[in-house]
């Protein structure tokens, strides 16, 4: 048995009854295709998945979002390409509302709503059955005892996806990219009320558990950064970068503003990121120390940030050595990504 995975909202119900009715017409036997529909708003879309992958009964899972209609052969295809240790991603057929392409998505207009779908003209789309080198988001399917979860709870919605993929490649799984399709509407469920706040939050969130928003060698270390001069929007651009931030803030004022208005937005808890630098010895407490003044603190600066996790793994030596306006310590290279693998509240 295949287990179809379906996490759903109440104010899109309409996408999810038309998913629903194609997979009856296509797969009717419950005993070959399992269909399993998680609606529960209180919770985080990857929650949703998570609590649906727990009720599913096929040894074969894939996950679905609401707004899609599956191809004829779509189960048949999936199901010859997912193996033990590989995470496949199926292909999407899109409207052309986000241009950009990647293995696993096409570009082909068959509408943008259920009123617009061109049924005729996405019946008539043929592909040669394929399995290539890529594969991304929460568009996939694996055995289900190799599913490993999606972190709900630091991502309410975003991020999720590219922080799944990570946890699986350093976990050794191949991805691979099926020419089973489907027709994706596109973000009838995520993109709704106020998306940008949260994708804002969830990227920043990304940040603070990875260390980095995008790298070459996916290495996480424990950095700790001492900013002399540190205002609150200086803090709050770097805070999410380092495991610790240690600022001149006797009073806490910082601390306080930050805690008021970012600390709805995260599990990370603050009174274990920001310090004040008079109470406190950053040697004591952490592998890799970077120090420097927040005044000269500039964009090409601030890029070597983003990038010091790539920086440290090719070029980082214990000791200690000055880079650009950073004075950077090094007691010990120790990478703590694999910890990361699977969740932890």
């Amino acid at each position: 048995m295949i287990s179809l995975i379906i996490p759903t909202k109440k104010n899109n119900q309409n996408y999810t009854n038309s998913l629903i009715i194609n997979i009856n017409k296509l797969y009717p036997n419950r005993d070959e295709v399992e269909i399993i529909v998680e609606m529960n708003d209180d919770v985080s879309l990857g929650i949703n998945y998570n609590n649906a992958v727990s009720r599913a009964k096929g040894d074969k899972i894939i996950l679905l979002h609401n707004d899609m209609l599956i191809s004829p052969g779509f189960i048949e295809t999936m199901s010859n390409h997912i193996v033990k240790n590989r995470i496949t991603t199926y292909t999407r057929i899109e409207p052309p509302l986000y241009p950009d392409i990647y293995p696993g998505k096409i570009i082909c207009d068959c509408g943008s709503t259920l009123e617009t779908f061109n049924k005729d003209k996405f019946n008539q789309l043929n592909y040669d059955e394929s399995l290539n080198e890529g594969g991304s988001q929460l568009f996939f399917g694996c055995l289900k005892e190799d599913y490993i979860g999606i972190d709900g709870f630091t991502f309410k919605m975003f991020c999720e996806d590219d922080d799944l993929h990570i946890r699986y490649k350093l976990a050794g799984f191949e991805h691979k990219v099926s020419s089973a399709f489907v027709y994706h509407f596109v973000s009838k469920t995520s993109r709704l009320g106020n998306y940008q706040e949260i994708e804002q939050a969830s990227n920043r969130n990304f940040i603070r558990k990875w260390g980095f928003r995008q790298s070459k060698y996916n290495k996480r270390y424990n950095i700790a950064f001492i900013v002399n001069n540190c205002n609150y929007d200086m803090l709050k651009i770097l805070e999410p970068w380092c495991d610790r931030i240690y600022i001149d803030d006797e009073m806490g004022v910082l601390e306080a503003i930050h805690y008021q208005n970012e600390q709805k937005n995260t599990s990370y808890d603050f009174k274990r990121r920001i310090f004040n630098t008079k109470y406190n010895n950053p040697l004591e407490e952490n592998d890799i120390i970077i120090e420097f003044d927040g005044k000269c603190l500039t964009p090409d600066s601030f890029n070597i940030i983003m990038n010091i996790s790539d920086i440290i793994t090719e070029s980082g030596e214990v000791g200690e050595f000055e880079l650009d306006i950073f004075k950077i310590t090094i007691k010990q290279i120790l990478s703590l990504e694999k910890n990361l693998i699977f969740i932890q509240k």
